[in-house]
């Protein structure tokens, strides 16, 4: 398949929706120089149900359900520009089980460092500098940090987490780092 190209402008969102599809899988390349904000919305309400940023020269694959569109975001004073390929089809369903609990909250970067972060069987997110990431995850996942070639926990999912809150990954680093004996 031939790789389209998206030029996004600065401090703008670009939209990518194809309504005939029941739903298709996304592979998008970052070409920019800076990270580029990714987001799959569900289309009634605009609510984000995935979301994750690309790291300059990296590349994701994205599963996006008919009932969604797939949103870039340009956060920067300058251009960003990313190549895509669609695949028509339904997305790639994950087994089928029994529903398990999901948790939606914000993960926080309050730092001006990008922090790569682990969750396993879901996704690498690389949250950027001063930037927030809306995850939607199942009770009991946990969140890694990798520090020195190993693994840190950083957080486990709970149904204590409010729907919606916004936690502050580095005050996460900070605990796991510094545990209070």
């Amino acid at each position: 398949m031939e790789r389209s190209t998206v030029v996004i402008p600065p401090k703008q969102v670009v939209q990518i929706d194809y309504p005939y599809y029941k739903g298709f899988v996304v592979k998008l390349w970052n070409k920019a120089k800076f990270d580029v904000g990714v987001s799959a919305r569900e289309h009634d309400t605009d609510s984000l149900r995935k979301g994750f940023g690309l790291s300059k020269g990296a590349n994701a694959t994205l599963n996006v359900p008919a009932e969604m569109y797939l949103q870039l975001e340009n956060r920067f004073l300058a251009p960003l520009k990313v190549e895509y390929v669609v695949y028509k089809g339904k997305p790639v369903k994950r087994k089928a089980g029994p529903a398990t609990p999901q948790r939606g909250f914000y993960l926080v970067n309050s730092t001006a460092q990008s922090i790569p972060l682990k969750i396993p069987g879901i996704m690498n997110p690389n949250l950027s500098p001063f930037s927030k990431s809306g995850v939607d995850l199942p009770i009991g996942q946990k969140i890694l940090l990798n520090v020195a070639g190993k693994d840190l926990l950083l957080l486990t999912v709970t149904d204590t987490i409010p729907k919606g809150a916004r936690v502050n990954v580095a005050d996460l680093i900070d605990r796991a780092l510094n545990p209070e004996e």
